[in-house]
């Protein structure tokens, strides 16, 4: 049985003219449509890279040059203390000692990197962005929990008896075994605050001449002469081996 097809009013040519001006149209609107959607693409990426370059630049870098510069007086204090316990010492002497070691308690954030990695903002841009961006904040979240410890460990510090008499042997022993969780976790924030440094300035994100100055300046008032003006060697974060650093600790 044969089946006939319904002829077009106007023609099978006008018929497929009509047909093709309607493809082009779909094909010109999802065009349009992608273009705008990467333009908006764009749009965040550039937002993400702003926010990343903000939080590095203006709170984590800051902080770990401060880290840095002030490592040398930490590692003072905590050799002072070290020599205060090899003699017998009044509880309440040195209790006013410990408690004058007051490394700065900062927070160290990454909020801006966790929007982009739950977002994908960068996605688009391929594997080695999204890889740059990732060296620094890996070094953000050990300092995060190195801070807490070190808050820990200047809690055991000081949790003695605030009371007449010398230090007894017990109390010797704690603060002995605090004082080396201290100079082992001050010696790591200096190692981590360098490769933060060195990753942000990889992922180029690098602290201006005028910001260091600001930082060495609101540092001088509370420790004084001993700050240094950190000297920052460059090295390849992928090397296995671990550049030999001017270690204070």
């Amino acid at each position: 049985m044969l089946v006939k097809l319904p002829k077009p009013l106007h023609g099978w040519r006008q018929f497929a003219g009509e047909v093709g001006v309607i493809v082009l149209g779909v094909l010109l609107a999802l065009s349009a449509e992608q273009l705008v959607q990467a333009g908006r693409d764009r749009n965040e990426a550039e937002k993400a890279r702003a926010a990343l370059r903000s939080e590095l630049g203006n709170d984590d870098l800051p902080q770990a040059y401060a880290r840095l510069a002030m490592s040398s007086c930490l590692a003072a204090q905590l050799t002072q203390l070290d020599h205060a316990i090899t003699e017998p010492i009044d509880r309440l002497q040195f209790l006013q000692m410990a408690r004058a070691y007051q490394p700065p308690i900062r927070t160290w954030d990454s909020e801006a990197w966790k929007a982009v990695t739950a977002t994908g903002a960068l996605s688009n841009n391929g594997s080695q962005e999204i890889i740059d961006w990732s060296s620094p904040y890996v070094w953000v979240a050990k300092l995060d929990g190195s801070a807490t410890a070190e808050s820990q460990a200047l809690t055991d510090l000081i949790s003695i008896r605030p009371s007449l008499g010398q230090l007894s042997d017990a109390e010797i022993d704690r603060v002995i075994v605090s004082l080396q969780r201290l100079r082992k976790i001050g010696r790591t924030m200096f190692r981590q605050s360098w490769f933060i440094t060195d990753g942000a300035r990889k992922a180029g994100v690098s602290l201006s001449e005028e910001q260091r100055r600001a930082v060495l300046a609101s540092l001088h008032p509370t420790w004084g002469k001993c700050i240094e003006t950190p000297k920052l060697p460059a090295t390849d974060l992928n090397a296995q081996a671990v550049p030999l650093l001017a270690d204070p600790f």
